[in-house]
């Protein structure tokens, strides 16, 4: 189980000193780049809330406590965009469920994480029950593309901004984590804490790790392109697209003076070597395309790729 993050703590406080003082909103919008922990932050926030204690964080002993800690709380709800679009009739079905008083103790929390996945119908009705919130009810969402939220929406949250980990911040907190050293060596595929933790959980740190000596062997004729494609299906196509994009875009920010991560440093000569600095060009634009072509069409995946890598 991860510990959580040392950037979060002040905005954790933050609330829970308004929540103590008595002086939080019933709305809170948790905001921040994609993967630096608004879901992890506002787990937090919702467990404080649903406690029967008057203190700001959340007691543990209560009886709300113990049914949180079970996820078995009547009086929580769960609205979760990650999975796909949010329709209007989940929000109605939402707000009747929250529209009785609370079973349990004094709060109703509705959590709706990725609230950006929200249609227009939905989010208007979100912003009706914002605008009425029925006694003791909370709303707290969480958004890593807020701007494309109503600014109605956002008019009646209170904003949380969640920082932008240092490299450090990130690189300590996955020492405590199970493999923390693996994934710190995925530096140059992304420096987002929970993007990398959700890697770890998906089992492919070694898909990842493995990628740009693999491509460095295939390009110096070690192994073949059906070597390095071994294991590649439907389901894990956009991982290699990815891997092979921030490949590219990191040796393209190291050519105009970036520092480049160690894992490719044979990989970034090899590619300057073969393909100069235009074509690399050429191929990272032709990635990207590959990638936006796959998601609107019926291509074979694992042939796009292929004639993309014969070109490198």
């Amino acid at each position: 189980m991860s510990s959580f993050p040392q950037w979060l703590a002040p905005c954790l406080q933050q609330v829970q000193a308004l929540k103590a003082n008595r002086g939080l909103s019933h709305a809170l919008l948790i905001k921040g780049a994609d993967g630096v922990g608004q879901e992890s932050l506002a787990s937090e926030i919702v467990c404080d809330l649903m406690c029967e204690s008057d203190q700001g964080a959340a007691c543990g002993e209560c009886h709300s406590c113990k049914l949180m800690k079970a996820d078995s709380h009547p009086d929580f709800r769960v609205l979760d965009g990650e999975a796909g679009t949010i329709k209007v009739d989940q929000v109605r079905l939402l707000t009747r469920q929250i529209s009785q008083k609370p079973q349990v103790g004094q709060n109703k929390v509705v959590f709706i994480p990725h609230a950006q996945a929200m249609n227009l119908n939905a989010a208007n009705a979100v912003l009706k029950a914002l605008e009425e919130p029925a006694d003791g009810t909370y709303f707290v969402l969480t958004s890593s593309q807020s701007t494309s939220l109503l600014p109605t929406i956002r008019s009646r949250c209170l904003l949380i901004n969640v920082p932008m980990p240092t490299m450090v911040e990130v690189a300590q907190w996955l020492d405590q984590q199970a493999d923390g050293q693996a994934l710190s060596s995925l530096f140059w595929l992304t420096t987002q804490p929970y993007r990398l933790l959700a890697i770890q959980q998906q089992q492919k740190v070694a898909l990842y790790a493995e990628l740009p000596g693999k491509l460095n062997a295939m390009l110096h004729g070690s192994i073949s392109l059906n070597e390095l494609l071994k294991g590649l299906d439907s389901k894990n196509i956009d991982d290699y697209c990815h891997g092979l994009e921030a490949i590219l875009h990191q040796s393209i920010c190291h050519s105009t003076g970036a520092k480049l991560d160690e894992a490719l440093l044979p990989i970034y000569g090899t590619l300057m070597t073969r393909l100069g600095i235009q074509n690399l060009l050429l191929r990272y634009q032709s990635l990207q395309k590959l990638k936006s072509d796959l998601q609107k069409t019926n291509l074979n995946p694992i042939m796009q790729l292929t004639h993309e890598l014969n070109q490198w």
